[in-house]
């Protein structure tokens, strides 16, 4: 909290994490900024160094009509049960690697005028001794505010026993940075479907072992026993990340006919599209 005098200016952080459910806009290029979100564009919106991979890069784009400043810095998040992220202290106990330490990045801020691109540059370094395994740390985007007020009005010095505060959002995004280190594997497995007819719900749990995250895109379809196919939901660039067991989805169903009745659903959980490949895992939920 900022005090000069008897006003007072607080900076309220708010922060999404572009992982699992604030996804950008897949395209880049000029557009609107999602209300209430800041006026920046991050593609991608992950990355992930392994193998020889050493370098990559983070372009950001001003969205707005006006100059922006961002400043850039690592935080850790934490996925719990629901795929819902929280921050963590950076700081970990000692003895472990710290992600944040593999990792450089130039540069650590930049101002950005309307609708002008810039390129952050990642590059990870390994230590010869780093054990095999995945290593996350997320960047964050976030806003510098303006400068408070130089004169405050002239009421305010007159009246001490009055004090005003003022919220001032400052808005983030962040995006997961992912180092795999030797071989690292994740086995997937999508159980206990339940589909909820009054709500037309369909939940499930996706569990994870291994010590690789998991990213990719859910979809239910609907196969009727007379062999018509139909998406009823998707949900696209959802993680599963390292140390959790699993995750729970409850996915809303739109069905072109309802109810649904006398078929199966198909749940699966593919690789995203650019990377191909088998799906991590499939679940069939027959329906009477």
């Amino acid at each position: 909290m900022l005090v000069a005098g008897t006003t007072g200016l607080l900076w309220a952080g708010l922060l999404l994490a572009l992982d699992p459910w604030s996804p950008l806009p897949a395209q880049p290029g000029p557009g609107p900024a999602a209300p209430g979100a800041p006026a920046l564009e991050v593609l991608p919106t992950r990355l992930v160094l392994d193998g020889r991979k050493r370098n990559a890069e983070v372009s950001l784009f001003n969205l707005g009509g006006s100059p922006q400043t961002f400043r850039i810095a690592f935080i850790h998040m934490e996925m719990d049960d629901q795929g819902q992220m929280r921050e963590l202290p950076l700081e970990q106990e000692l003895g472990k690697v710290h992600p944040q330490d593999l990792i450089r990045f130039a540069p650590r801020e930049v101002t950005l005028g309307p609708k002008e691109w810039q390129t952050v540059r990642v590059q990870v370094r390994k230590p010869p001794d780093l054990p095999t395994g995945e290593y996350r740390v997320n960047l964050v985007f976030q806003e510098v505010p303006p400068p408070p007020p130089a004169d405050l009005p002239d009421e305010a010095s007159t009246k001490a026993e009055h004090i005003s505060i003022q919220l001032i959002p400052i808005w983030g995004l962040s995006i997961p940075v992912i180092v795999r280190q030797g071989e690292t594997s994740a086995q997937v497995a999508i159980v206990d479907p339940v589909l909820d007819p009054p709500g037309q719900t369909l939940s499930f749990r996706v569990t994870r072992s291994g010590n690789q995250s998991v990213y990719g895109n859910i979809k239910a379809t609907f196969v009727a026993a007379s062999g018509r196919r139909e998406t009823v939901a998707e949900a696209d660039a959802v993680a599963v990340y390292t140390p959790n067991a699993g995750r729970t989805f409850n996915l809303p169903l739109r069905p072109s006919q309802a109810p649904l009745a006398k078929g199966m659903l198909l749940i699966s959980f593919d690789p995203p599209e650019e990377e191909g490949g088998s799906p991590f895992a499939q679940c069939q939920l027959d329906l009477p």
